[in-house]
């Protein structure tokens, strides 16, 4: 339901979805419908990625022994029980302590990580990088991670950041180890997989954070079932929901103005809504 539609303030690009939105549903009454742009925030980070191997022979013994055996015993007590030259042996040991799988100490002493590498049949290789871009939506204060970087558009609409503060900014230099794993374990990248031993052990950032711009639509919906004025934030037509009842939220606490956002008075409101429910019973009792 419409009501002297041409009268509110819709942008041009929206007015098809408008009679779309009030088609499908005829309780509903758009009461503006406005673009804005906003920044998604792009940072390029290389994160540290340690996965195991097989254990070879001499690795399986010296890991079994420095575990079973009491006390622990040395290189060279291993090599004369292997019958081996101590060389081989304290090569294979100083190769397993840079893998953080023996302690840097003598007797031999396993860590914790290189007994649940062991319990896996396995031992960490050294750890590789890998390039990611770190992808924060504040809109929706949601953290995701991809290889391909986006591309930065130019888009000359109001800037949403403008009229409404982003109280929930993330920073991803100052994020714990364990917010980044868990967010690229939520990306389905198949780099942090602790179930199978390859973890990402450490993150840096590389270079500085870029703005790319996205667009969104807001729109100020009164539904005459309910008597109630409700607000959208969408992308194209998808409604973003937490982003939706955040800005509602706002708007209830007073926190944004409709008139400075959407050109839209209290009052165009209140006569808005009066009009709607007035025509509502007008069809109800014919």
């Amino acid at each position: 339901m419409s009501l002297a539609s041409s009268n509110k303030p819709i942008d041009d690009n929206l007015k098809n979805l408008v009679k779309e939105i009030e088609a499908e549903n005829p309780n509903l009454s758009v009461l503006a419908a406005c673009q804005f742009r906003y920044s998604w925030h792009q940072t390029p980070i290389e994160v540290n990625i340690k996965e195991p191997r097989q254990f070879n022979v001499l690795e399986e013994f010296i890991i079994r022994a420095a575990i079973e055996f009491q006390p622990p015993p040395t290189e060279e007590e291993l090599a004369s029980v292997l019958a081996l030259d101590p060389v081989f042996i304290r090569s294979t040991t100083a190769n397993l302590r840079s893998l953080q799988t023996l302690s840097a100490t003598s007797p031999l002493t396993v860590t914790s990580e290189g007994r649940s590498f062991y319990e896996k049949g396995s031992v960490p290789q050294p750890p590789y990088p890998v390039q990611l871009n770190a992808i924060v939506d504040p809109l929706n204060n949601k953290l995701t991670f991809q290889f391909e970087s986006l591309n930065e558009t130019a888009i000359n609409l109001p800037d949403i950041a403008d009229f409404i503060n982003f109280d929930n900014k993330i920073d991803i230099s100052v994020l714990p180890l364990e917010e980044i794993q868990k967010n690229i374990q939520a990306s389905d990248l198949a780099l942090h997989v602790p179930e199978e031993g390859k973890i990402v052990t450490s993150f840096k950032v590389l270079l500085s954070t870029q703005k790319i711009w996205q667009k969104i639509s807001i729109f100020v919906i009164f539904n005459s079932s309910e008597d109630k004025l409700s607000i959208q934030i969408r992308s194209g037509k998808q409604i973003l929901e937490s982003a939706s009842n955040w800005l509602e939220m706002l708007h209830n606490k007073g926190k944004i103005n409709l008139q400075t956002l959407c050109n839209l008075s209290t009052e165009a409101i209140d006569f808005e809504r009066e009009a709607v429910l007035k025509q509502k019973n007008v069809e109800n009792t014919t």
